[in-house]
């Protein structure tokens, strides 16, 4: 039996991915400090198809030495553990908490990674890429590559995933250990927490079903942000194609964009029109605030990952959105 180990297995991407592989016969193992809000329920869920979680802060490092003295074995890890909100360090957590947890714990899922001699793959962010180079973009082009700039500023947020890559990189060609970092796009599906900062789609979709005041924020608050989108099942899909290759990919071949790409880039004035037309109608109305790294566009070229893999999406961004409403609880 194929197995495999996810941190971050209770939130709202480790704990589909945990769902995924177990539905294609994985026996799954994972770890998380159950710190978010849903994390427990996803817990539960987990417990009751046999999924065996440890519980603890990978940043601790007893918690890391009970998974080291453990019993378990398993071939493929993927870290999604992380503080996830681009907001993250300027907000109630400080720059000190979300350095120390993005960074610590991605040390310490190396060191599991390396004593467990398994490969690694992990979940890096489309928040790597210039904010400066962004804002000057041509109009004319639809999405960016994997060699786009990555010079700051990039976000607190940004910034500590930069520093994972680099470090994962440096851990792994130095203890021979196979890698993958996929740089996520907007991943979004039912299941995530309505909030604003950890999953637009959802958090819109949810507040137009309950009728709740909804603004425009930034650039002239007419609705034209950007954004791709991937459901977490698409990914689950590449990752299983790439545990399948990691051993065979080149030195210079590790870093993909996985997200939904130019097909599935929507703006939020779009997304309020489907939600017009499948929910009811309603007005937004334009707020003269700032909110400090928000981006007009970005959208990830995603062609690298669905040559390299052969990878075949399933999800549209319009199926996306149908399953959060549908779904929505």
């Amino acid at each position: 039996m194929n197995k495999i180990f996810i941190t971050g297995i209770c939130g709202f991407v480790g704990s589909n991915l945990a769902h995924f592989f177990w539905k294609k016969k994985y026996q799954v193992f994972g770890a998380d400090n159950l710190y978010r809000k849903g994390s427990h329920k996803n817990f539960l869920k987990l417990k009751e198809k046999g999924i065996k979680v440890f519980k603890g802060d990978l940043v601790d490092n007893k918690f890391l030495f009970k998974i080291l003295k453990s019993k378990i074995s398993f071939k493929s890890f993927i870290h999604c553990a992380a503080y996830t909100s681009v907001l993250d360090g300027t907000n109630k957590i400080t720059a000190k908490e979300l350095y120390e947890n993005n960074i610590l714990s991605t040390l310490n899922s190396l060191e599991l990674s390396s004593h467990f001699k398994s490969n690694f793959i992990y979940l890096s962010s489309s928040r790597v890429y210039s904010i400066d180079a962004l804002k000057k973009i041509n109009p004319k082009i639809k999405s960016i590559k994997e060699n786009f700039s990555i010079q700051p500023p990039l976000s607190i947020y940004g910034s500590s995933k930069i520093i994972c890559e680099n470090m994962i990189q440096e851990f792994c060609n130095m203890k021979k250990i196979p890698f993958i970092i996929n740089r996520c796009g907007l991943l979004a599906g039912h299941g995530q927490l309505y909030k604003n900062d950890q999953g637009i789609i959802s958090f819109w979709i949810n507040s137009w079903k309950k009728n709740k005041k909804l603004s425009y924020i930034g650039f002239d608050g007419k609705g034209n942000q950007t954004r791709d989108c991937l459901h977490p099942n698409d990914l689950g899909n590449l990752i299983m194609l790439q545990i399948k290759k990691i051993k065979k990919l080149n030195s210079n071949n590790k870093v993909f964009n996985v997200s939904g790409g130019p097909a599935s880039a929507f703006t939020l004035k779009e997304l309020s029109k489907w939600c017009s037309n499948n929910i009811h109608f309603k007005t937004v109305k334009s707020a003269k605030k700032y909110r400090i790294f928000d981006l007009k566009w970005i959208v990830l070229n995603n062609e690298k990952a669905v040559n390299q893999f052969n990878w075949k999406l399933q999800f549209t961004k319009e199926k996306i959105f149908k399953d959060i409403l549908k779904k929505n609880d």
